[in-house]
């Protein structure tokens, strides 16, 4: 037993409460490494002595697994301290414990008085994205750094002490000041200082601000001064990297960035760009990027926003920023809109994720942004807008939520609109299905019962399909069916009948049709300048249908266009060539 939990056990004991004993099998703790407190539910009677018991074994049998720096007893629960390199790992192990109810980490909370910025009574994005309620459990962490690739930064009252050493590559030096104005805006939605009597509150009041100049005095700079910056970034220790900057060209070169960036532990965002069109602008088109539109105080998209199915999350759109000083000496507080305010609101909220102990990794920030989004009623983009408390909430759950096909069976025969039916559980709450082709979303669904609807055509043959879940937290799941497709009707002939451009037709004519389908032959229909007029069905869906129909000429016009067409049982069609008769 350690030196430390031993002290503990006699502490405890001493308290008649919990005593912790055995062998530790987990590798001593790193003493730098910082520790995580972890809440654990047990599933016990109320009687004392029950329950003393419950928490002793719960936390002997953790103790196997990991390091237990601490522990203490509580209502129905006990808190448990382990390194932060070992929480994921106690979380896991804890949750299949039978005698645990559930796993929570042990979160900070600060007093709920309004922050005194005076831009703060201004500032409706900060309360719709539920930002300012997350601020009574955190206000970030000064080790987590937002890059601001941008004009510069400008150190403002609301910046001081934040800012970083930046780079400045339209330059080429090492003063990465701004002198456009942009990029300091987008410094303070992100990060500006709350409640110190100036300015506004920024989502982060404790994050660190890396400069990164790429764009000159009119705001504008070529691809490859931004790619240095996202890379010098990614390799100066930045854990959100923030572009509120656009391009109509897509760029390997950009692409690759994004990459070496992800791999250093970077999640990139970027402003989906203000022409209020779905035309793709970059990087934020980038799938490894995460995409920002402009979201209004009443969740509808400003109309300067760019949209469509590669934006991924929304957010206010217009923000009060403090600016550079003027000339006056003075630091204005400036209603700074478009999706590059959007931006940053969005980076804000993903160093508060980022400041969590352990520090999650950019995917798991990515999907627990994207999954606790908020649905809004529109489709003009994938996810929602963004919920910086719901996002937070999700951060601790690492279950993975499990889903299985309802609907159709293995192997199954479908065509035109398949209904798949999704079996879904989560331990907490299932935030989006989602029905994949070859990678590709072909559908998707919200709500329970969870049915995906899928327009199979033109596809022909075996295929198969994915399922895949996300719950709040972005943790995602899968399940996988193949299934026969038929898009294509009966192959369908006139064997006997009057011709095409028959002239002087009288009284009543016969017309001989066979259809032949691998899949089956529903039925036969007989259709006149385009009505229907007889329909046989088959007695059962047969591999070959014949049928001879009447058409009585003298109740139609000088001409006629007579039609035969089948259907198989799946409901696809297929006509014969069209005769036109004349009387």
């Amino acid at each position: 037993m350690r030196a430390g939990v031993a002290t503990l056990a006699v502490g405890l004991v001493a308290g008649g409460l919990i005593g912790i004993g055995g062998p530790a099998q987990a590798d001593e703790a790193d003493p730098a490494m910082p520790a995580v407190s972890l809440v654990v539910g047990l599933r016990t009677p109320e009687a004392a002595a029950v329950t003393t018991r419950a928490q002793t074994d719960v936390v002997d049998r953790l103790d196997e697994h990991v390091q237990v720096v601490d522990a203490a007893p509580l209502a129905d629960a006990v808190s448990v301290d382990v390194p932060a390199d070992q929480a994921a790992a106690a979380a896991a192990v804890l949750r299949t414990d039978p005698a645990v109810r559930y796993v929570e980490q042990n979160h900070m909370a600060y007093a709920a008085a309004a922050p005194n910025d005076p831009g703060y009574p201004y500032q409706w994005g900060v309360r719709k994205t539920r930002v300012s309620t997350a601020w009574s459990a955190t206000h970030g962490s000064s080790s987590a750094v937002i890059a601001v690739v941008d004009t510069g930064v400008s150190v403002t009252p609301d910046l001081t002490g934040r800012v970083l050493p930046g780079y400045d590559f339209v330059n080429g030096d090492s003063n990465a000041a701004d002198d456009n104005g942009h990029g300091t805006m987008v410094a303070g939605v992100a990060a500006a200082a709350g409640n110190d009597g100036d300015g506004i509150a920024g989502v982060c009041w404790a994050c660190k601000i890396l400069p990164v100049k790429v764009l000159n005095s009119d705001g504008a700079g070529d691809y490859t001064d931004i790619v240095k910056g996202i890379r010098w970034a990614a390799d100066h220790g930045a854990d959100v990297i923030n572009l509120s900057l656009s391009g109509t060209a897509d760029s390997q070169l950009m692409r690759d960035a994004v990459t070496y960036a992800m791999s250093k532990g970077a999640l990139v965002v970027a402003a989906a760009g203000n022409d209020g069109s779905t035309r793709r602008h970059f990087p934020a088109a980038i799938s490894a990027v995460l995409s920002v539109g402009a979201s209004t105080s009443k969740d509808a998209r400003y109309s300067w926003s760019n949209y469509g199915g590669w934006v991924d999350i929304a957010a206010p759109g217009c923000n009060p920023a403090q600016a550079k000083r003027t000339p006056q000496n003075e630091y204005p507080i400036m209603v700074f809109c478009g999706t590059s305010s959007a931006s940053p609101m969005v980076a804000g909220i993903a160093a508060l994720l980022a400041s969590k102990t352990p520090a999650p990794t950019p995917v798991k920030i990515r999907s627990v942004l994207s999954a606790s989004a908020r649905q809004l009623s529109t489709d003009w983009l994938t996810w929602g807008r963004v919920d910086a408390v719901a996002a937070l909430s999700a951060l601790p759950d690492t279950t993975a939520p499990q889903v299985s096909f309802r609907t159709p069976a293995s192997s199954a025969l479908v065509g035109g609109t398949v209904s798949v039916g999704a079996s879904v559980s989560d331990n907490a709450s299932v935030s989006r299905v989602q029905l994949l082709l070859n990678d590709t979303v072909v559908a998707s669904d919200v709500t329970a019962p969870y049915v995906l609807r899928w327009p199979s055509a033109p596809r022909n043959g075996r295929t198969n399909l994915v399922l895949r879940v996300y719950d709040r937290a972005g943790n995602a799941a899968t399940a996988r069916r193949t299934v026969q497709v038929d898009s294509t009707g009966p192959k369908v002939t006139v064997t006997k009948g009057p011709a095409n451009r028959t002239r002087r037709i009288r009284g009543t004519k016969y017309v001989t049709a066979q259809a032949t389908d691998l899949h089956g032959v529903a039925r036969l229909e007989l259709v006149v300048d385009g009505k229907l007029v007889t329909t046989y069905t088959a007695p059962a869906p047969g591999d070959v249908v014949r049928h001879k129909f009447k058409v009585q000429t003298w109740k139609y016009g000088k001409s006629m266009t007579v039609r035969v067409r089948a259907y198989d049982s799946l409901g696809n069609l297929r006509s014969a060539p069209a005769r036109k008769w004349y009387r």
